[in-house]
């Protein structure tokens, strides 16, 4: 694999990590950004920094940096703000280049924190050593198991989607995105003091394990030419979904609150400046998210033929209005398909887009995986261009307790049915389903479902939005290229 000769390359590839302000107190939150490292296995060295202890978590602790007689790639600041000025220093007498600073309380913090911020921002600047933060947490690189995080991180999935994120919102959501998600890299600029949104788009767009980008902004801190310029170039080669916030004087003020930077773009001239370019923006975190997977786990749609399979009449209106309130169209389905279709009917005749699966489904419970595999005839129609299904609720619940079956071979089912929902990507068109009980027995469907790169929503209308976005994309990319 190539690698590209952008900065941050060290950050996400350190041959060693040395964490200071390490701690063997499984109460401080410090401990477990020591822990994620040695859980993930992460293939580098690792050298705990606490001058009141000599081993942390059974590895070999150091009093201070300049006490590590080894080279260090990477130092994790994680010590109070009023003591990171001094890691700063020992990190460029012992020539770190790169490091990332944890904590909060600069320029955010006041006056007193805002001289601190422009202190160490110009000594950093003066010495070369590129700074991550404050405020931050990341890295994140599934590749080599690389994780800077609170949280006790379960497990990494990888993909070749990778975030960028002005805030620590995505934290709490971290085990969530890495499971349900094909992740490449997450990085976290915090207040910005040195690396900003241009150096990350840059580093994204020449990374070639990313093949979709998801940034989210509260303020342009880079040059702004530069990253539109950027985002214009990497948009037509990779899906690039912004979701930038601080858009009201209120919501800037309130981001200036936790990372000190006041959004003081004018969000008009700002979002005509994305529809220049092919970036999707996102209009809120939800939709931010929505549009990051199903970039990361379908192909483009190749027009606006939508098929739905709904269980419920109701939810097929509202489907269908979703569908034209954001620009696709009802495919009208060939006879080919209603032959085969015709074999699951009712005793009487129904329309085939919406298709109303849960009425035909009362009459073929007896036979449920030839039932679902006879309702591929819909996607694989060649008057549809992408399809979605709602998903059954408490199926295999309901079939257990009302036919007693084995626990095993309800479990059997399940995974039947799940891999069947995922073989329908196989027609080549984006594929999704959408949720209907919303109880633990559908979430861990979903689980299972997102695991194999099929996207679930949590509504129609949510999935409907999605496949839109992609379908304008694919026609902004289509139009750029001629």
């Amino acid at each position: 694999m190539k690698k590209t000769d952008h900065f941050l390359e060290h950050f996400f590839h350190p041959g060693s990590v040395a964490v200071v302000g390490a701690t063997n107190n499984t109460f401080k939150m410090n401990f477990r950004i020591l822990q994620n490292l040695m859980d993930l296995d992460f293939k580098g060295r690792i050298y705990p920094v606490n001058p009141a202890a000599k081993e942390i978590s059974g590895i070999r602790a150091f009093a201070g940096l300049r006490d590590i007689p080894d080279k260090v790639d990477l130092v994790v600041s994680a010590v109070p703000a009023s003591k990171t000025m001094d890691i700063v220093k020992d990190c460029a007498d012992i020539g770190v280049k790169h490091l990332v600073i944890i904590t909060g309380g600069f320029s955010e913090g006041g006056a007193e924190g805002r001289a601190l911020h422009d202190r160490m921002a110009a000594f950093t600047k003066e010495k070369g050593i590129r700074v991550l933060g404050p405020n931050t947490l990341s890295p994140v690189n599934t590749a080599n198991r690389l994780a800077i995080s609170f949280n006790p991180i379960k497990k990494m999935r990888r993909g070749g989607l990778s975030f960028a994120f002005q805030s620590g919102f995505y934290e709490p959501k971290i085990n969530w995105i890495l499971s349900h998600m094909g992740v490449n890299k997450m990085l976290d600029m915090g207040n910005k003091m040195d690396i900003n949104e241009v150096d990350a788009l840059a580093y994204f767009s020449e990374d070639e394990d990313t093949k979709v980008i998801a940034m989210h902004m509260e303020s342009l801190k880079g040059d702004t030419h530069e990253f539109f310029a950027l985002l214009k170039s990497v948009s037509r080669e990779k899906p690039t979904i912004i979701l930038k916030t601080g858009r009201t004087p209120a919501g800037s003020k309130a981001a200036a609150s936790h990372t000190g930077s006041l959004a003081g773009e004018n969000d008009l001239i700002f979002d005509g400046m994305v529809q220049q370019t092919c970036a999707v923006r996102a209009q809120n975190m939800d939709e931010f998210f929505d549009l990051a997977k199903s970039f990361e786990f379908l192909t483009l749609p190749k027009g606006k033929q939508l098929a739905i399979i709904t269980l419920s009449g109701g939810e097929g209106v509202m489907a269908t209005d979703s569908c034209g309130m954001h620009g696709l169209e009802l495919a009208a389905l060939g006879p080919d398909t209603y032959q085969r279709l015709k074999s699951i009917f009712p005793p009487w005749e129904i329309p085939l887009n919406p298709f109303d699966a849960g009425v035909c489904m009362e009459f073929h419970l007896s036979d449920l995986i030839s039932f679902f595999q006879t309702l591929t005839a819909i996607a694989q129609d060649e008057n549809v261009d992408c399809t979605i299904m709602q998903m059954p609720p408490n199926l295999f619940a309901s079939l257990s307790k009302n036919m007693d079956l084995p626990e095993d071979m309800t479990a059997t089912l399940r995974e039947q049915f799940v891999q069947w929902l995922i073989s329908v990507k196989e027609y080549g068109k984006p594929f999704a389903l959408w949720c209907s009980a919303m109880d633990r027995q559908e979430m861990e469907l979903v689980e299972m479902l997102e695991a194999g790169s099929l996207p679930v929503f949590q509504s129609s209308e949510r999935a409907v939005k999605a496949f839109s976005a992609m379908y304008r994309y694919g026609q902004r990319i289509g139009k750029e290229q001629k």
